[in-house]
């Protein structure tokens, strides 16, 4: 690429182009214009939609690209020039900042004609001085000369340029690279210079090769280079190390080449040491170059030994038997000898006693995890004695104890742990206790001095006190690493009360006593009452510190490690733990008066039928009884479970099953053994003993020994989870033991509970039900309504049985027949009684259909015409004034006469 900086073009015989474009590219595909070209304000507008810009415009930007106008004239005619400064009146020019270099580079222009100039697009100003002939003669484009002002882009790494032989007659330009860069624009580092990633203007470094390599290749996520294809039988980033087969002589430098392996091939792995070129020998062989036996293995062919070395006595002869080690045994020496375990090298004697609480002499290495327990908390200052106590709490700025204050008439001042630290630590045998530790001394120029004093004091709760080391210190902070093992540890007389140093002597005697043994040290670990760090270390000590005191044990836990120095020991019966120190469940312990302190104690049996850990050694009463027993040898079964208590088994007392023992299906709240065991025979003709049980409180609706079964008048499946024995529904009747169904129905009823009645009975049939009696010749059939007892009745019948006429009817006996009363005569018609079937008459009507006139009364069945002919005939005959008595209805019965005037 190259980096342009002016153009020039200069038409032939035409005038200049009027409208044009100048376009670059890198790839020679897509270009992008660098200025664009109009006629005028007008045509840039219109073709490039852009302003037109003369040639003073000032850019606002290095990469602004503008249409200028600066040439439109269409003089001269010919030979005409146009000049393009990509640089000038950019803001970048003078600084020629990177993004104004960027625009300016290209690989490749292109010049793209847009318009001519011609007659019509002339202005007044230079009419005159044009032919407008001699311009139409001249409407084509003539280019003679194109002149390119550029430098080729070499990225900072040049200041010159050379020509190269291109190898077709051409040449082709080239940067005279510097910088230890390469290529034809120094636009990469040179093969071996590649420790820094290539950038304009930046130095490729040299990579570290140590003259092994020609090229390396930077790594950007190591941001280095990295060595390629390394010689002389090297090998890494650097060729800094052997290749493998190869080495280099102890001290020699990484520049120097690596030389082959010289090991015996049948020796060998074929490999050695990349220093040094010590062989990786083959099982059984050592040396430089395999040429010797390794240890526990001898010949020519070093075969390994049978003798396993952790057991062998040190020096003694590979072949033959094998001398074994003083608790060692086996014709390897491969095994501890019996009551020793945890074979190891290390050990003059090669195993260690087994200690067992001294109730068992069988005991291996325990399966363990190492652990550590740490806490600040409830930590205490006291004395030797632990006849003072004073709580310290953890400062909360530095997160330590920190005491600075003194115990009354005390100078061996302790620091006491609290409860996480003690108990039973047989699991911390051969760990450590980690400690930090600090301390102030008062300042200025005094007499003081660091003091003496155990570092560590333990206490078994079996009255034994014992010490670790008695050293003073000249600094103020001390880490100590104590082991949990008896080498070191001393006893602490008990009657030393105090070190008084200031007077140079121990208040009681001398503190430092005789060795500690290993049983000595398990007992009092079995069960620690009490664990002191020293805490006073100068006599002008005026302030104490604890940080760190992390005590390590083995957990036992699945997946676990061997820890060789924990103890697992094969028990007797009556004991259980690591080492038989407990007393296994329904044993108690009695102590014996010892002088070394070595027995715990022995386990007896407690008279609880195996069913409580603990009994009163004075009343033989039991403690808590457990396995569902109660009473004071634990002897009999507590409610709700059964069986024989003194056979001493966990499971002598089972749960009650009445007849399942799940709480929904457990309906008796006791049960017992039955009165009597019988006997059986097996198939080996060997008795049996049953022992047979019954629940003694079944509730109501119940029965059968277990409860199993549901009482006359219930139903369920006690047998069955979440099922009981309900109450039968069936009106005191009995009913399907399984489902509750009713087997026999009383008071005409019927159904799953005798819930409804009978077909031709009604009423309630909890009571009882009664036939429904429907009147055959008034009913449709014989039945009714279950409930009202209502039948169904045919046309003219009515009554709750059918045997009763409907209104309007009469004469149940003779199908009911219509009353049939009289129109003029009935005060209500269609209506009668029922049983008589006498209609209801109007005043001074008579007779069973109301068909005729009482005394008294006249004019049924006569009308109202045939009354007015009678009435003006009774006038003609009596002379007398008359008046019509019309009763009940508009239509006129049966009238009574009477004068008019007269009073009734």
């Amino acid at each position: 690429t190259y980096q342009i900086f002016f153009v020039m073009l200069k038409s032939a015989n035409s005038p200049r182009p009027a409208s044009w474009i100048l376009e670059k590219s890198i790839d020679g595909i897509t270009y992008e214009p660098w200025q664009y070209f109009g006629l005028s304000d007008a045509d840039c507008k219109r073709r490039y939609n852009l302003p037109g810009r003369n040639g003073k415009y000032i850019f606002k930007n290095d990469t602004e690209v503008i249409c200028s106008t600066q040439y439109s004239k269409p003089l001269p005619l010919e030979n005409g020039e146009l000049h393009v400064s990509l640089l000038k009146n950019r803001p970048g020019a003078q600084e020629q900042t990177p993004e104004l270099m960027r625009f300016i580079t290209a690989r490749f222009m292109r010049i793209r004609l847009q318009g001519m100039h011609s007659t019509a697009n002339l202005d007044n100003s230079v009419d005159w001085l044009l032919d407008s002939q001699s311009l139409e003669k001249r409407s084509f484009y003539s280019l003679k000369q194109l002149r390119v002002s550029a430098r080729l882009d070499c990225h900072g790494h040049a200041n010159r340029t050379q020509d190269v032989d291109a190898g077709n007659a051409y040449s082709l330009l080239q940067c005279a690279c510097q910088h230890n860069t390469c290529g034809l624009q120094c636009d990469e580092c040179c093969p071996l210079f590649q420790d820094r990633a290539w950038s304009p203007g930046g130095e490729c470094e040299i990579c570290q090769c140590n003259g092994h390599a020609q090229s390396c290749s930077y790594d950007a996520f190591l941001e280095r280079g990295i060595c390629q294809e390394c010689g002389n039988h090297t090998a890494g980033n650097e060729c800094e190390f052997c290749a493998g087969g190869f080495y280099r002589e102890l001290g020699a430098a990484p520049t120097e080449p690596c030389l082959p392996c010289a090991c015996n091939p049948q020796r060998s792995t074929g490999s050695c040491a990349p220093v040094g070129g010590a062989c990786h020998c083959l099982e059984g062989f050592q040396g430089p170059h395999c040429e010797e036996c390794a240890p526990n293995h001898y010949g020519d062919d070093c075969r390994r030994c049978e003798c396993d070395s952790r057991g062998t006595v040190p020096g003694s002869a590979c072949a033959g038997s094998c001398q074994c080690k003083g608790h060692v045994q086996g014709d390897t020496c491969s095994e501890c000898a019996v009551g020793y375990f945890d074979l190891s090298e290390q050990k003059a004697e090669g195993c260690s006693r087994c200690w067992c609480s001294h109730v068992s002499e069988t005991c291996h290495s325990a399966k363990l995890q190492t652990l550590a327990f740490e806490t600040l908390n409830d930590w205490r200052l006291t004395d030797i004695q632990r006849a003072q106590a004073i709580a310290v709490a953890v400062d909360a700025e530095t997160k330590r104890l920190i005491f600075g204050n003194e115990l009354d008439e005390v100078e061996a001042i302790y620091w006491q742990a609290p409860a996480g630290y003690l108990g039973n630590r047989l699991t911390s045998y051969g760990a450590r206790l980690q400690l930090q530790l600090s301390w102030v001394v008062m300042r200025g120029d005094t007499s003081g001095k660091p003091t003496t004093g155990p570092n560590v004091i333990l206490w078994g709760k079996n009255g034994l006190k014992i010490a670790y080391a008695d050293e003073s210190y000249e600094g103020l902070e001390l880490a100590l690493n104590v082991p949990l093992t008896e080498q070191g540890w001393y006893h602490v007389p008990p009657a030393v009360k105090d070190i008084k140093t200031r007077l140079r002597r121990t208040e009681g005697g001398d503190y430092h006593g005789e060795a500690v043994t290993r049983a000595q040290f398990l007992s009092v670990l079995v069960s620690l009452d009490a664990l002191l760090i020293r805490a006073a270390y100068h006599t002008d000590q005026v302030e104490t510190s604890l940080e760190h005191a992390v005590i390590y044990s083995g957990g036992l836990e699945l997946g676990g490690q061997a820890t060789s120095q924990v103890e697992q020991c094969v028990c007797p019966a009556g004991y259980t733990g690591l080492s038989c120190e407990s007393c296994a469940f329904g044993y108690k312990r009695i102590y014996e008066n010892t002088t070394d302190h070595r027995l715990l104690g022995k386990c007896i049996p407690c008279p609880c039928n195996g069913h409580s850990n603990s009994c009163d050694l004075q009343s033989g009463n039991c403690g808590d009884c457990m396995h569902n027993t109660y009473g004071e040898r634990c002897e009999r079964c507590q409610l709700g479970f059964y069986g024989n208590p003194l056979q001493g088994t966990p499971h002598d007392c089972k749960r009650c099953a009445c007849p399942l023992p799940e709480d929904s299906n457990n309906f008796s709240p006791s049960c017992q053994l039955k009165s009597y065991n019988y006997m059986d025979l097996n198939p080996q003709f060997e008795l049996i003993e049953h022992a047979e049980y019954i629940c003694t409180q079944c509730p109501e609706g119940y029965t059968g020994d277990h409860c199993q079964v549901c009482d006359d008048g219930y139903y369920g499946n006690p047998l069955e989870l979440g099922n009981s024995c309900r109450r039968c529904e069936c009106d005191g009747g009995p009913c399907n033991i399984t489902n509750g169904a009713c087997i026999t129905c009383h008071g005409n009823t019927e159904g799953w509970h005798c819930e409804r009645c009978k077909r031709g009975y009604w009423g309630d049939p909890a009571v009882g039900c009664e036939p429904c009696h429907c009147y055959a010749e008034g009913s449709e059939s014989g039945l009714c309504d279950s409930t009202d007892g209502q039948c169904l009745c045919r046309p003219r019948f009515a009554g709750q049985k059918c045997n009763e006429c409907d209104v309007g009817y009469a004469h149940v006996e003779r199908q009911c027949v219509p009353c049939n009363c009289d129109a003029l005569g009935a005060a209500v018609l269609g209506n009668c009684n029922a049983t008589t079937g006498q209609c209801i008459c109007k005043v001074g009507v008579m007779g069973v259909k109301c068909s005729e006139c009482l005394d008294g009364y006249f004019g049924m069945n006569v009308n109202a015409e045939q009354l007015e002919d009678l009435a003006a005939l009774r006038l003609a005959e009596n002379d007398g004034d008359w008046e019509l008595i019309n009763e009940n209805d508009e239509t006129v019965a049966c009238e009574v006469w009477q004068p008019l005037g007269s009073s009734g």
